[in-house]
């Protein structure tokens, strides 16, 4: 999957920065609450599993656990990178979801919407967290 070769030279790049290790804890956390309630991305989160399940028929008959849940990392993988990046780039003053950074994010997780419920992880780390 071109998608996932991309997103893990992103990464390679990304382990450059030194806020690297906190963008990546807080984004993957924040990717897998997303795509454990099926928010933003989740159609084409959709369309990676089907993919990957139909490239690895094994997923399928992996015993009682989910090819959801066992591919959960791997199908956001990309977005989690990106996100991570977003995080670890985005001026001090669009730290707060209403001052920037929700466009900024949108824009490059290629999202044409993005609005963020009260208790979305997002807003939480946009609003608690401080450079």
């Amino acid at each position: 999957m071109p998608k996932l070769a991309a997103a893990h030279h992103a990464h390679q790049r990304l382990l450059r920065h030194p806020g690297a290790a906190t963008a990546w804890t807080a984004a993957r956390a924040i990717t897998t609450r997303w795509y454990d309630h099926e928010q933003h991305v989740a159609h084409r989160w959709h369309t990676r599993l089907n993919q990957l399940c139909a490239a690895n028929p094994h997923l399928t008959t992996a015993g009682s656990a989910s090819p959801a849940l066992l591919t959960r990392d791997l199908v956001t993988y990309p977005e989690t990178v990106t996100l991570a990046r977003a995080l670890t780039t985005l001026p001090f003053s669009a730290h707060h979801p209403a001052n920037g950074a929700l466009p900024l994010i949108a824009q490059r997780l290629r999202l044409p919407r993005f609005t963020l419920a009260v208790n979305d992880p997002l807003r939480a780390y946009l609003t608690h967290a401080r450079r």
